[in-house]
């Protein structure tokens, strides 16, 4: 998971939401702003990846608008900027499969650091709690976490595999190691090694 850097709710946003005064999602459908509050924060916040399983989003139809705190769930948290992200389209990870699953276990990766809790295993490709406690509140919550995301679902796994062994050839083979590292990390997947 990413650690986001929430910023400054938008202009337009803030506009709409005066012009308009929302009262649940559904009402904000006009003037295109779901697209534009997508790309806001996909592009500036977010850095065009999934905050959840760290996937690029290339395009804001490759997304959607994630209510961390579900709408269903919270419905007085629907508007609140600090609430939504994007989240990529993955039916089998992420917030499609999150779906309106909450808890405050949930590590909110606008408030927390991810890093805190998560390492990634070279050798499997699982994402793992840092805390070896199985009754620790760390230990809980990253375990609920990656199991609300499905973070270790057999595709992530496979693709954070997949990254590892092409990074271990090229270190293996190639005195341009770090600029193919950068290149990986600027273009696939971002996780520790």
């Amino acid at each position: 998971m990413l650690k986001v850097n929430k910023r400054q709710e938008p202009d337009f946003l803030l506009e709409y939401k005066k012009k308009y005064t929302p009262k649940s999602w559904t009402d904000y459908n006009k003037d295109d702003i779901r697209n534009k509050i997508k790309e806001n924060i996909l592009v500036i916040e977010q850095e065009e990846y999934c905050p959840y399983c760290e996937k690029r989003i290339y395009t804001n139809d490759n997304g959607h608008v994630e209510h961390i705190k579900p709408r269903d769930l919270f419905p007085k948290e629907f508007q609140y900027y600090d609430n939504i992200l994007v989240s990529c389209n993955e039916k089998n990870s992420c917030g499609i499969y999150k779906k309106n699953n909450y808890d405050d276990k949930f590590i909110n990766p606008v408030i927390e650091n991810p890093n805190d809790y998560f390492y990634y295993s070279i050798a499997s490709g699982e994402i793992i709690p840092k805390s070896n406690h199985k009754n620790s509140n760390e230990y809980l919550r990253a375990n609920y976490t990656i199991d609300t995301l499905n973070l270790n679902s057999y595709e992530l796994k496979e693709a954070r595999k997949a990254l590892i062994d092409i990074l271990e050839v090229y270190r293996e083979n190639y005195e341009e190691y770090n600029e193919y590292l950068q290149f990986f990390l600027n273009d696939v997947i971002i996780f520790q090694v």
